[in-house]
């Protein structure tokens, strides 16, 4: 019995910190950028603009602001995850069949990993747990996200801005898939002794949504933007991941849910993010390809940038 908590324990708690690893990464490989500088002089001029610069700016061009198109594309961009598993191949089969497969697991083991959870309570574990339990709640999430807009907004920092609007957007995309899954599912909390068996099935009423944890879903997507928006910075990815299964941990402890909910629901919260960030990087680049010519004026030189990006 012993053993098999151990292992379950282990197993959820790799799952939960690594499963990022198994997805592979949808950003668009980084474009060729070949620049030359013509002058009266016939001396080379280098452009003021750097090349981090000008792709901070091309990343923020087509998510800038709240508008009508940013509202459209929640409406977009939840037909093409909808419509998505038509076009899996198979390295995408296989990361579903390791989410399923993951999940099942978790189901037999469930129970014994509940009963370990709440023999094993103690003060510092349980501030932990209220730490996970706070970043995850989407009540604090989204006024969280409108914050870091509003800083981008009056910082004028489109990265910013970039940031907490894709996040925005998967964690409402997040929330409506947690939240239709709950629907069908209506399986039983941990905490209402029923056994992780009982499900419900499709019902109206708001009680019994166990399956899947909405605030570990919440967590990964938003963590998920983050890690890919600011993944120049080495600390930040590691950060958001541990916080966010920091969260689906203390969703165990506090007994709210059960591991094979937290497992999935972070699954669901990164997946949709990972597809959200793919489908504006896609647009992005394809507004990118293009020939441009800039002007520079300098003390010493004056003359053209010609720039073109393939």
């Amino acid at each position: 019995m012993v053993s098999r908590i151990t292992a379950a324990a282990i197993f959820l708690g790799t799952a939960l910190s690594i499963h990022p690893v198994f997805a592979e990464s949808l950003t668009p490989p980084p474009q060729k950028v070949q620049q030359a500088a013509v002058v009266e002089n016939g001396t080379e001029a280098r452009p003021e603009t750097t090349r981090a610069e000008a792709d901070a700016k091309s990343a923020s061009a087509d998510m800038d602001k709240i508008d009508l198109d940013y509202a459209k594309g929640y409406l977009t961009d939840t037909g093409r995850i909808l419509a998505s598993p038509l076009q899996w191949g198979a390295r995408d089969w296989m990361k579903f069949g390791l989410v399923v497969g993951g999940t099942t697991s978790l189901f037999f083991v469930d129970k014994e990993v509940k009963n370990f959870a709440q023999k094993n309570q103690n003060g510092v574990a349980s501030k932990f747990a209220s730490v996970g339990n706070f970043v995850g709640d989407p009540i604090y999430m989204f006024p969280s996200v409108g914050a870091f807009y509003l800083y981008g907004y009056l910082a004028n920092d489109g990265k910013a801005r970039r940031a907490s609007l894709l996040a925005l957007e998967s964690l409402t995309i997040t929330g409506a898939f947690t939240s239709g899954i709950k629907i069908l599912a209506r399986r039983h909390r941990p905490n209402s002794g029923h056994s992780p068996t009982n499900w419900d099935g499709p019902t109206m009423n708001g009680e019994n949504v166990s399956f899947c944890s909405g605030h570990t879903s919440s967590a990964f997507a938003v963590a998920t933007v983050i890690a890919e928006e600011y993944k120049e910075t080495r600390y930040v990815a590691p950060v958001a991941y541990g916080l966010a299964t920091l969260t689906g941990l203390s969703r165990i402890y506090s007994n709210e849910h059960w591991s094979s909910d937290a497992l999935f629901g972070a699954a669901l919260g990164y997946f949709i993010s990972k597809a959200v960030l793919s489908y504006h990087k896609e647009d992005t680049h394809k507004k990118a390809n293009r020939l441009t010519v800039l002007p520079q004026v300098g003390k010493q030189m004056t003359g053209l940038t010609v720039n073109y990006k393939f």
